[in-house]
């Protein structure tokens, strides 16, 4: 992790002493965003650095784990400040962020250094229909929602059954489908059939995770990683400064990994209590909707780990990383975290459903479409990533007029 995020650090006792100061909620709200940013960071090279202390299955599975935990925490909570349309308009801007801006900024960065980058469009395709799939399952309930209010006397119902009644029941079928993603992805767990000649079927079709086989004719290089959030790569040569200290520390093993992990993640809970608690009085403040904080703000802030793994890799070459980060971030936020904080809403006080704005049903349909387009050739460009990118921004711009 870069020096400058290690100094970001000092935001966070400063936006503590920002509230008990009770000084302006700009400046904590600032504060307590930009101490999210290394905490964020932190939990994402302490998981990386156990990953590859237990091996390729267990690591993955971290990586999962905790690639979104800034996410989770500030979700939490927005529910415990009693915030639900701000984590609706969260977890929409955390997937389009991830698969517009994150991913064209990527492209964009990446392409204007090397040109043409590639990548393999079969496992660029897979991460399209899961995403596609994912963002269906968060939208069908609010359609349905819409459909059956017009059907019903009661509102937000469905022959009966409430909105948010009926995200309880989809909830744990989004986990059920996020697990299968894992056990596929993640864990290679798939059946080796044979066609009549003998051949197994995955010699003809690479599974994610697997390397290309030798008869394969696409020559793309070979992917790296296919797990929701890929290892990065260790720096071979100790590093100076605070990143040689922290390296240091690092080889002192896994204890100082998981004590990382404790520390950054409470430290995350109690900037995000901070983060929410001045929703309300910056929208006031600066005249904003708090659909814009949602939608734009509190994204770029949970997901900005992701952001520079994903430049890192774009910026090496390695387009199957900045892919797989991306797409594996929207689909855990769709799968993942959005379920489970519709399953713990309800003990927060603050019931959370489905029930998504129709700005937000169109751009989860857009932003999967320009997704699977993009990953048809298996090329990207950096006028790919220009175009994810303003879309993005209109989508900004658009948000920011929607009256509070």
């Amino acid at each position: 992790m870069p020096v400058w995020l290690y100094l970001l650090l000092l935001a966070v006792p400063g936006a503590v002493l920002s509230k008990v100061l009770d000084t302006s909620p700009l400046l904590t709200f600032i504060l307590a965003a930009l101490g999210v940013i290394p905490l964020a960071g932190l939990i994402g090279e302490a998981t990386e650095s156990l990953a590859e202390r237990v091996g390729p299955l267990v690591g993955g599975l971290l990586n999962a784990t905790f690639g979104n935990a800034a996410e989770l925490i500030i979700g939490i909570s927005a529910l415990a400040a009693g915030l639900p349309d701000v984590v609706r308009a969260a977890i929409a801007g955390g997937i389009i962020g991830n698969a517009l801006f994150t991913l064209g900024a990527a492209m964009l960065a990446g392409g204007w250094r090397f040109g043409l980058q590639r990548f393999r469009e079969r496992n660029a395709g897979q991460y399209a229909l899961m995403l596609a799939l994912a963002v269906v399952g968060l939208a069908v309930p609010s359609l349905l929602a819409t459909v059956g209010a017009g059907l019903t006397t009661g509102a937000n119902t469905v022959h009966g059954l409430a909105l948010d009644e009926m995200s309880l029941v989809v909830a744990p079928l989004l986990l059920v489908s996020y697990a299968g993603y894992l056990a596929f992805s993640v864990f290679g767990l798939h059946a080796e059939r044979r066609h009549p000649g003998g051949a197994p079927a995955s010699a003809n079709k690479a599974a994610p995770g697997a390397k290309a086989s030798a008869d394969d004719d696409d020559d793309t290089p070979p992917r790296e990683s296919s797990a929701p959030l890929a290892v990065s790569e260790r720096k071979t040569a100790p590093p100076q400064g605070i990143e040689g200290m922290m390296w240091r520390w690092q080889q002192r093993g896994p204890l100082f990994d998981v004590l990382t992990l404790v520390v950054a993640t409470a430290l995350v809970a109690v900037d995000s209590e901070l983060l929410t608690g001045a929703i309300e009085p910056l929208s006031k403040t600066l005249h904003l909707s708090s659909f814009f904080v949602g939608l734009i703000v509190l994204p770029l802030v949970g997901g900005a780990a992701e952001f520079a793994t994903a430049m890192r890799a774009a910026l090496a070459d390695h387009m199957e990383t900045t892919l797989s980060v991306t797409a594996g971030s929207s689909i855990q936020i769709a799968l993942l975290i959005a379920p489970l904080l519709i399953l713990i809403s309800p003990l927060l006080g603050t019931q959370l459903d489905l029930d998504f704005t129709a700005l937000e049903l169109v751009v989860f349909g857009l932003a999967a479409g320009l997704f699977a387009l993009i990953s048809l050739d298996g090329e990207s460009t950096w006028l790919e990533g220009l175009q994810l990118c303003i879309f993005y921004l209109i989508v900004a711009v658009g948000a920011f007029f929607i009256p509070r």
